[in-house]
């Protein structure tokens, strides 16, 4: 019965609501968690949380899909290509600068900022460690030469994250 309601809702409908509520499942567990050990120590068990994830996720969708992801370029397209997944379609990015030692992304929307604009919670939100520890662990299981960092963020205040990878000799 369910199945003949779903197979008229498109796949692409379907993705968008399963990561939505994934997502926003997670931002609710982020806010008890807060609630529970405080701000610190919720940052500090986020930060090591995403980066085992990064860690396992980023180099599987590079093997699943055989993306290269040795050099700067290959490493943000793993990464990206692993966000999407992971997060789903509502994330918007940009390349800004390309070259195989370094590669800057600009992401205009993101699937984290907005859930907290729906929560209601930018003024106290910060996805920026558990982001970081994210890419930066998953990039270092691929090829440790490979370093990732933010220089711009939505939650500082900024109007997009701007994301920067590098190889570094």
């Amino acid at each position: 019965m369910a199945e003949a309601i779903l197979e008229k809702i498109p796949a692409e409908k379907r993705w968008e609501i399963a990561t939505k509520t994934l997502t926003g499942a997670i931002m609710g567990y982020g806010q008890v968690l807060r609630e529970i050990v405080g701000k610190d120590r919720s940052i500090e068990i986020g930060v090591k949380m995403w980066g085992e994830g990064g860690k396992t996720f980023i180099p599987m969708i590079k093997k699943a899909f055989k993306i290269p992801g040795e050099d700067a370029v290959g490493a943000a397209n793993v990464t990206m290509c692993a966000a999407v997944l992971s997060m789903g379609p509502e994330i918007e990015a940009e390349r800004i600068e390309e070259t195989e030692k370094r590669v800057v992304d600009r992401v205009n929307k993101c699937t984290w900022w907005e859930r907290a604009k729906e929560f209601g919670i930018t003024a106290q939100y910060n996805c920026v460690p558990g982001c970081l520890a994210w890419c930066a662990e998953g990039l270092k299981a691929i090829n440790p030469k490979l370093t990732f960092k933010f220089t711009k963020a939505l939650p500082r205040g900024d109007p997009y994250c701007e994301l920067v990878y590098e190889l570094k000799e």
